[in-house]
């Protein structure tokens, strides 16, 4: 096991004791103890030696507990949003808007039409016997109105609250909608840092070996050897080139997307890829600028090789896709993750001829 990655499986012990607080002060704090271990890492890692590498294994350790913190606050966060979408997937009870039939009003309307032209028949009847069944028909006819009324309210009062359950029903189907989505944007952004971990482990790892190969010590000159008269030598390659990490220029870069630093015409977008392969450099460039005055094409592609050299700033020659030649300039920026770019072509009409900026290692 790599030194990194044993101190990166110390760091998920200690990180065990945090994972209880899944609240968002824990990672922060976890965020604000790796950015303080890994203070000046970068900037120092080409001049350092033996305490910038025991400074890449705390920050791999405390990138670690950071990670394995906020994805333990976030896949709590992704529970809890699980528990209430399935509460909110029950829809709710509504009242029948049949509970009273309508076959029951009608009838005590029937009844009561009846009753009452009964009363009417026998309104100027003076059989003491027929006023007796006629006041107790009057009496029939206001239960029958009573009842009516009764009926009618309920009928009301069941209509309210269907079309109150109907809006809730709306709501509640719109608010499972949300928490859907937003339990899936959780999952995709824990599956995220499941990945980011590994990789700054990984990276700081690689940190590490490249502090210490710039660093060693330089090796002893080979013996010279003998060579025919007859055979014309090959020129012999500058091994001085080492003095800067070859990991400084090679690898993708690109523009960042806010508090990018330029010169001249504000680029947009910016994809570098350097590869190198036995002290020799290529590469591609693409990218687009802001359109300015006489430029109504601000793209830029082009592709470039040539020998790494001894010096801080390689130059290369480089082609655009239309066939003009030009020159490209990388200069190790300030941070070991930043790389500067200057470029110039020849005459393009409406086209970008030179840009300045810098660039971020993906």
């Amino acid at each position: 096991m790599t030194r990194c990655r044993l101190l990166s499986a110390l760091a998920c012990c200690a990180t065990a004791i945090l994972v209880g607080q899944t609240g968002r002060d824990a990672y922060r704090q976890a965020y604000t103890v790796w950015q303080q271990a890994q203070a000046n890492l970068e900037r120092d890692a080409g001049t350092g030696g033996a305490s910038q590498v025991a400074q890449a294994d705390r920050s791999a350790a405390a990138a670690t507990t950071f990670e394995a913190t906020r994805t333990a606050y976030f896949k709590s966060a992704t529970e809890e949003v699980a528990q209430r979408r399935k509460l909110l997937r029950t829809a709710a009870v509504r009242s029948s808007p049949d509970a009273i039939p309508p076959a029951v009003g009608d009838l005590a309307s029937s009844e009561l039409q009846t009753v009452t032209r009964a009363i009417n028949k026998f309104a100027t009847d003076k059989d003491p016997a027929i006023q007796q069944v006629r006041q107790s028909m009057e009496r029939e006819r206001v239960a029958l109105a009573a009842l009516i009324d009764t009926i009618q309210a309920r009928q009301k009062t069941v209509a309210g609250i269907s079309a109150a359950a109907a809006d809730l029903e709306q709501a509640r189907t719109k608010t499972a909608a949300a928490f859907d989505q937003q339990s899936s944007l959780l999952s995709q952004t824990v599956a995220q840092m499941e990945r980011e971990g590994p990789a700054w482990s990984g990276y700081y790892e690689r940190l590490a070996q490249a502090i210490q190969t710039v660093n060693a010590p330089a090796p002893e000159p080979a013996p010279p050897v003998a060579i025919s008269t007859n055979i014309a030598p090959e020129a012999p390659r500058d091994e001085s080139a080492g003095r800067i990490p070859l990991v400084r220029y090679v690898g993708e870069w690109t523009y960042p997307v806010t508090n990018g630093i330029f010169h001249g015409t504000p680029p947009v977008a910016m994809q570098l890829e350097v590869h190198e392969n036995n002290g020799h450099a290529g590469g591609t460039l693409v990218g687009r600028f802001k359109p300015t005055a006489g430029v109504t094409d601000p793209v830029v592609q082009f592709t470039f090789d040539g020998d790494f050299s001894a010096t801080p700033t390689q130059k290369f020659n480089l082609m655009t896709n239309d066939g003009t030649t030009g020159t490209i300039e990388l200069i190790p920026g300030p941070a070991f993750n930043l790389l500067e770019v200057n470029f110039q072509t020849g005459l393009r009409p409406n086209k970008i001829r030179n840009g300045n900026f810098i660039l971020v290692k993906k």
